[in-house]
Parts: structure tokens; C-alpha cells; sequence
């Protein structure tokens, strides 16, 4: 695996598929945070390879698909990185036990700044080692529509405080699952989600004919 760049922020994430969303957050974090004490020049993309939270899902792409597709949204980009550290290993994918690898090979120093949007921090107690991975991490928080700031959460019958930094962007609605959602039931609905994907994406969806039903073989 490459080493990671000096000065990066990290964003996990399905990535199922990537759109302008979430290039838009990992923007907003260089503009705000580029010029901070403690700057932040560059994103590293992570896709995951065996998402454990996931596995309902019936429309996940393969992780060599999901990877192609974060290749192809960030290439036009110098400050954005995609990292293979999840999609090579082959065991579930916890960003907790990837973060620790990471500080382990000197790659990273805690507290390991990532991207994570509102919605999924207030449910950060389900996640694997929950208290440990807050010891680890530094959460810049992107603002989710119907989800208040979350500066603490609830675990094991105390409130835990985060160390959360706000990404100052707009509210997006636009997600992963709604794009899937018109993929399968739209016809013609990659014509019409131009500037929701990045052109690249856009059309490595369509030439492959990926999403189009749930059962797709990938």
C-alpha cells in the first residue's frame, strides 16, 4: 500500500456508488481546513472492501467496481487520494482496526482526521469498539438535512463527548441509495444523472450496466 500523503483527512465510506456529494464535502474540508493550525491539504478516499454494516444490501457493487468508480471521480482532482487499505485485505472492513494499522505503520497520528456525515455519527455507537475508535479520531462532521450537530453520543449509560470539528457546506440530501433507487427504476435514469455523478462515473455506470437490477451479477 502507498503511504498515505502528510497533511490528509480520511473518508471511508461504501462508496455505492461515489457522486458529487461527497467530492463536494471532501472540497469543502480543503477550502475550510487548508489554511487551519492544523492544515489539512489533501483527502484520502477509502473505500471499503467488506462493509459489515452493508451486507443486507443486495445491490452492493463488488469492491473492485466501487474502487474504479472513487478512481474515476477523484482523478481531475491533485488533492484527492484513494487508498486500497480496506479492498486488499480480505476480512470485514472496521474503520476502528484500520485506523490503529495505519497509526501502527507510522502512516497516520491520532487523532486521525476523517470525514463522516452527521447522520452516521449519531449512530457511531453501533460501531465496532465505538470507545476506542473516539480515542482515535478527529470527526469532521458534514451536516446532514434533519440531523441536528452531534457533539456527544450515548454509550453504555454515560454521554461521551466527540472530538468533532463542523465542515461549514450546505445541507445535502443527495445519496448512494437514492441514486441506486432511480437507477433501478427509471428507465433511461443515467442520461438524467448527469451532474449527479461525476461524467466518469456517470459512464462507467452505464457501459457496464451496473445497478439496473437487484440481482445483477457483479
Amino acid at each position: 500500500m502507498p503511504d498515505l500523503p502528510a497533511n490528509t483527512c480520511l473518508y471511508f465510506g461504501t462508496f455505492n456508488p461515489i457522486h458529487t456529494g461527497h467530492l463536494m464535502i471532501a472540497q469543502a474540508v480543503l477550502r475550510q481546513f487548508a489554511g487551519s493550525q492544523t492544515p489539512i491539504t489533501s483527502v484520502t478516499f477509502i473505500p471499503a472492501g467488506n462493509p459489515p454494516h452493508r451486507h443486507h444490501e443486495n445491490d452492493l457493487l463488488s469492491a473492485d467496481h466501487r474502487f474504479r468508480m472513487v478512481q474515476l471521480a477523484t482523478a481531475a482532482n491533485p488533492a484527492f487520494q484513494v487508498s486500497e487499505v480496506e479492498i486488499e485485505r480480505n476480512e470485514r472492513s472496521y474503520t476502528v482496526e484500520t485506523l490503529r494499522r495505519l497509526i501502527e505503520q507510522g502512516q497516520i497520528q491520532a487523532p486521525v482526521p476523517m470525514i463522516i456525515g452527521s447522520d452516521a455519527l449519531a449512530g457511531l455507537a453501533s460501531w465496532r469498539e465505538p470507545e476506542a475508535l473516539i480515542e482515535l479520531a478527529c470527526f469532521f462532521q458534514a451536516p446532514r438535512p434533519g440531523i441536528d450537530w452531534v457533539e456527544s453520543i450515548e454509550l453504555n449509560g454515560r454521554t461521551v463527548p466527540l472530538n468533532t470539528r463542523r465542515i461549514e457546506m450546505p445541507e445535502l440530501a443527495l445519496s448512494s441509495s437514492w441514486i441506486r433507487e432511480n437507477l433501478r427504476t427509471t428507465p433511461d435514469a443515467i442520461a438524467g444523472l448527469r451532474y449527479f455523478l461525476a461524467e466518469p462515473v456517470r459512464r462507467y455506470i452505464q457501459d457496464n450496466r451496473l445497478y439496473l437490477h437487484s440481482d445483477s451479477e457483479f
